[in-house]
């Protein structure tokens, strides 16, 4: 039996993160379980029925935040008796606030695991006595497929968290205004749903796939747009915003969250945005091989 565990389905990008994963690990029987913060004690219940024949499954999506050191706590005693992998988690490392958790809880629980690979390098220097390998960007990377042809409007992907009341509003009159002076539509998304909301989810991807353009304060705004091939500009509050469009060769297209006034800067030349799609395919690979090293364990 395979356990997966990962943060939810009420949020997009944890959800396709966590599809992404099970798309990758074949055709095999799955129990889900949740680490949000209310789903801890249910998760726990759940696993004190696995056993030394089984593999727990740890990822996608930010996992290495403070709101889920409720999770790491409990999962200790887990991770002493069942054999587990982590795929497809990074810090949430927000610019303005604190938000790490403990360094030492993680890597006592990381040099248990029988495998680890984390999203972004950002992830893995923090992380320095776990002697991880090379990250490999997020696996919903493998499950969002390529728009046949653009669209032609702008959608407006939103973190209000992380990115401030006062970019948000900035971001919001800076992109409307763009689309009315190209007279393209304008559309807005934090990419929620309902827990289990599958046609939900299809709604909001069906919003990204009619758009050219996404404007995106949400790490999975930036990741849903680079895998449909749309145009992205990133205003970031959170540093795994920065490491991801990095790694995807296009960190110069990401502006500070006290940056947001400089968007309309960067939407006039994005058109001339080059998605390295060799690139793209070189991290799906990457992500099918961890795939089959984990069917391998298993």
């Amino acid at each position: 039996m395979i356990y997966h565990i990962y943060a939810n389905q009420s949020n997009i990008g944890d959800w396709l993160s966590a599809k992404g994963i099970q798309k990758l690990l074949g055709d095999r029987e799955i129990t889900e379980c949740f680490c949000d913060e209310p789903f801890v004690g249910e998760t726990m219940e759940v696993l004190k029925n696995a056993t030394k024949d089984d593999l727990i499954v740890i990822g996608g999506g930010g996992l290495l935040m403070d709101y889920f050191i409720p999770f790491w706590q409990a999962f200790q005693s887990i991770a002493e008796r069942i054999p587990f992998v982590i795929w497809g988690i990074g810090y949430c490392d927000i610019k303005h606030e604190l938000s790490l958790p403990p360094n030492k809880l993680i890597e006592q629980i990381v040099n248990k695991a029988r495998l680890c690979i984390v999203r972004d390098e950002l992830s893995r220097s923090y992380l320095p006595y776990a002697s991880l390998p090379d990250p490999i960007p997020c696996p919903s990377l493998n499950i969002v497929t390529m728009v046949i042809e653009l669209g032609k409007d702008i959608l407006h992907a939103v973190n209000y968290t992380t990115v401030t009341p006062g970019a948000y509003e900035i971001m919001c009159d800076i992109t409307k205004g763009y689309a009315q002076e190209n007279d393209i539509t304008y559309r807005e998304t934090n990419n929620l749903v309902s827990k289990g909301g599958e046609a939900e989810m299809e709604n909001i991807l069906s919003i990204y796939r009619q758009s050219k353009i996404v404007v995106s304060s949400a790490l999975h705004g930036c990741i849903i747009a680079v895998a449909m091939g749309l145009k992205v500009i990133a205003v970031s509050g959170d540093r795994k915003i920065d490491e991801f469009m990095k790694a995807v060769g296009l960190g110069e297209w990401v502006l500070n969250y006290n940056e947001a006034h400089l968007l309309n800067e960067k939407l006039q030349i994005v058109d001339k945005q080059f998605l390295d799609f060799n690139l793209l395919e070189s991290i799906s690979k990457q992500n099918w091989e961890i795939g089959r090293t984990i069917r391998g364990i298993i």
